[in-house]
């Protein structure tokens, strides 16, 4: 798809009557989503956290299809995103828009009004939204005010000072990160050590597979928290299309090989709803995300069935992973999204309590949702939604 770049002057205007009821009533809207922006930006300790408030508020402040925030990285680099559920969405700004208004000029490609981010001594990057229709000045003065907002957020964050607890729980976030992948490479070391006495060299090739693959996957983390702190902290993705049901039955089977060493009877199973489509995602990071869902699944589950579920759902992709384990309580459903927050059942439980925050960040910057949609007694059921790809990048 080729867009056409115009200079916003070119952009015809419209009155906007706020005299009116509907008027007044979608002013006082945009008035308290900048507030909320601004009160985000004042206190922003994270841009992960930032970005994608910036992000959902500016869909809903203009009553837009989609919003992506692009941060310049010596070129544009995806850091949040937003779709509103209603809308169908099916590609981002065209590259070359987005260069265009890196150097300092907002851009009109197509529906996608491209608003520079000021920065210092060069563009912080490019707010994008995704509107039809004609964009009146005092809107284009609105969207000004919100891009210099998130100059300020992203100065704040950059300017907080790491204390002792920050710095005690940024260490334990990449302890988390990559204990998973180490734990399954001593895994692949033993399967592989035991079947080469057995003489079962089969068996042998499928855990050095294994040791392959999550070595390879500790390798790519390690590269992404370099670019991050390389980035000043920030997220940065790579957008592509996924397979979700592909990933899951990846992450799973070294759990399956796990689950046979240690005898405990777990059983997995993925399944995909006809014509369910791909997701637009990292790959990287949304492995991250069902891995933790996975390993956090086997944990509570031991000897029972997981089983993760793909489906379309308009320009959403789910993504459910259940199992049957004891379930979790109602007062714990919010409390184990937050950092070092444990419920009631991991008494007795390895870990720190980090793996759900990590996944719900990761995928709240890719302008989608993590929740528990069920829990009883005969298990819990985590649903995972990102935004379907497009038709032209799947």
């Amino acid at each position: 798809m080729t867009s056409t770049i115009y200079q916003p002057s070119l952009v015809p205007s419209t009155e906007i009557d706020v005299a009116t009821p509907v008027g007044a009533l979608a002013q006082g809207s945009q008035m308290a989503a900048l507030a909320d922006i601004a009160r985000a930006a004042s206190g922003a300790a994270d841009r992960m956290a930032f970005l994608p408030v910036v992000a959902r508020s500016a869909v809903g402040m203009f009553q837009a299809a989609a919003c992506e925030i692009w941060l310049n990285e010596q070129g544009p680099v995806l850091a949040a995103t937003y779709r509103s559920p209603e809308a169908r969405v099916e590609t981002g700004p065209a590259r070359v828009a987005l260069e265009e208004a890196l150097g300092g000029t907002p851009v009109l490609a197509g529906d996608w009004y491209l608003q520079p981010i000021p920065g210092h001594p060069r563009s912080g990057g490019v707010l994008a939204v995704l509107r039809p229709g004609a964009w009146s000045r005092d809107e284009v003065a609105l969207l000004e005010t919100v891009s210099s907002m998130l100059d300020l957020g992203m100065e704040v964050a950059v300017a907080g000072r790491m204390d002792d607890q920050s710095r005690d729980q940024f260490l334990a976030l990449i302890g988390h990160d990559l204990r998973s992948p180490l734990s399954m490479v001593r895994v692949g070391a033993q399967l592989a050590s035991r079947n080469l006495d057995a003489g079962d060299l089969q068996s042998v090739q499928q855990a050095l597979k294994i040791i392959e693959a999550q070595s390879t996957r500790l390798v790519a983390r390690l590269e992404a928290l370099l670019e991050a702190v390389a980035a000043d902290g920030r997220m940065l993705l790579r957008p592509e299309p996924l397979d979700m049901a592909h990933l899951a039955a990846q992450m799973i089977e070294p759990l399956r090989l796990a689950a046979e060493e240690q005898q405990s009877g777990t059983t997995f199973a993925v399944e995909a709803a006809p014509d369910s489509p791909a997701a637009r995602g990292d790959r990287i990071q949304i492995c991250q995300v069902l891995e933790h869902l996975l390993d956090n699944a086997a944990k509570y589950a031991p000897g029972g069935r997981i089983t993760v579920r793909v489906e379309g759902s308009g320009n959403t992709v789910l993504t459910h992973v259940a199992d049957t384990g004891p379930g979790i309580a109602p007062e714990d459903m919010e409390r184990i999204f937050a950092p070092f927050g444990r419920g009631r059942s991991s008494a007795g439980k390895s870990g720190y309590g980090l793996g759900l925050y990590l996944a719900r960040n990761i995928t709240q910057a890719h302008g989608g949702k993590l929740w528990i949609s069920r829990s009883s007694r005969s298990g819990t059921c985590f649903t995972l939604a990102l935004p379907a790809a497009g038709e032209e990048s799947a």
